[in-house]
């Protein structure tokens, strides 16, 4: 939404001069001059010159950085969309984008290959929410394509002919790239950002808690579930439904469920909540449970940030490709698996809401840390740098 306000406000040479800037190569990120070994990474260069905690890919591409310093590599940083040409001094090239064909077609020496896949498969990620959104259809009669989370650059060469993919997320991520690709896969949990002392949370939990339920995500709001979500909670005005990302972003979506986002009393929409904020703890002091019944995730980091902020307990599809081993799982993408779901959590006591909200707090705490985020991609890196 502030892309299409600048390009009503700013003339199209101011915008191509601020695009030029965003895209330059950051060259030698450490100042290494004794590396006989370069590095150049396709990802996002906003990180190293504006700290952010604004989304998780912000820390997964300075892990990158810094794990490949720490190998010896001089380190260059582009944009995915960099149409970078010259590569012959590279050793390795890792992350994903338009890079990956320039090299393959390009007819240059032999670099290793890491494709960094923070989704499912694009093949699948596609077929999926475009499913969904075609659900949606049939059910309001409206085509709400911009609620998808569809990529038109598919990459293929990057999740083909690459030396090993590291992709975020469990077993169930790295399945759909096994489909087309046969050499080396390994699979790491997505990190979150700990802005909350989460047993605080869980000791100061409200009253009611147990009858709320949190969506808690970003754009693609019908690949994301919501609209599952609004069709089960405006049924059921005795259980609460919270609602935080930027939801009004997406117009069509708005117009087609205003009436669920916006007037019914057990359906409360917070808009984009700040992790570090004072109303972010309040949320999550008044629910037990996170809902996300999202067709396609990379290891699903909001998810995992209201898990681990707010020891909640995720009432989920596998397609979130994370799996705590207590959490309670949506089987498919209809009102009927998701209100199965939500009666097996109000089944719950509330001693056993409080035991599986701790189990799953204690699992994100020790598997999806910062720490553990960076130790597990350093050791992927290793493994395909040695096949």
């Amino acid at each position: 939404m502030v892309k299409t306000v600048l390009k009503k406000i700013l003339p199209p040479l101011l915008i191509k001069i601020i695009n030029k800037i965003k895209n330059r190569k950051i060259k030698n990120l450490y100042k290494r001059y004794n590396g006989e070994k370069k590095v150049l990474i396709s990802y996002i260069t906003s990180p190293f010159r504006i700290q952010s905690n604004a989304h998780t890919n912000n820390y997964e591409v300075v892990c990158a950085a810094k794990i490949f310093d720490e190998l010896g590599y001089i380190v260059d940083v582009i944009n995915y969309d960099n149409p970078i040409s010259e590569l012959d001094n590279y050793n390795v090239i890792y992350g994903f984008g338009d890079v990956f064909q320039k090299y393959f077609e390009g007819g240059f020496h032999a670099i290793k290959t890491i494709y960094y896949g923070a989704g499912m498969h694009v093949c699948h990620q596609n077929t999926a929410t475009l499913k969904r959104v075609k659900d949606v259809y049939l059910k309001k009669g409206f085509w709400l394509s911009k609620s998808a989370r569809f990529v038109e650059k598919t990459w293929s060469h990057q999740t083909t002919l690459v030396d090993g993919i590291i992709a975020l997320g469990n077993h169930c991520c790295e399945e759909t790239y096994r489909l087309h690709y046969d050499g080396k896969i390994v699979g790491i949990n997505a990190p979150y950002f700990n802005s909350i002392n989460p047993r605080s949370v869980l000791l100061n939990r409200k009253a009611g808690a147990n009858k709320s339920y949190l969506w808690f995500g970003s754009s693609g709001l019908i690949h994301k579930g919501l609209d599952l979500c609004l069709d089960f909670f405006k049924s059921r005005p005795d259980l609460t439904l919270h609602i935080c990302g930027h939801v009004a972003a997406e117009q069509d979506f708005n117009i087609a469920y205003r009436n669920e986002l916006y007037q019914l009393s057990n359906i409360h929409m917070h808009g984009f909540v700040n992790i570090n904020s004072e109303k972010f703890n309040e949320i999550l002091e008044n629910c037990s449970f996170v809902i996300f019944p999202s067709c396609s995730e990379g290891g699903s980091p909001s998810l995992i940030t209201a898990v681990g902020n707010g020891a909640l307990i995720p009432i989920i599809t596998k397609e979130t490709s994370v799996s705590t081993g207590y959490e309670i799982p949506i089987k498919g993408f209809s009102v009927m698996d998701l209100k199965e779901a939500i009666d097996a959590s109000e089944k719950l006591s509330s001693e056993e809401i409080i035991r599986f909200q701790t189990l799953n707090l204690e699992y994100v705490m020790e598997n999806n840390n910062k720490d553990t985020y960076y130790y597990n991609l350093k050791s992927a890196i290793k493994e395909i740098l040695a096949e």
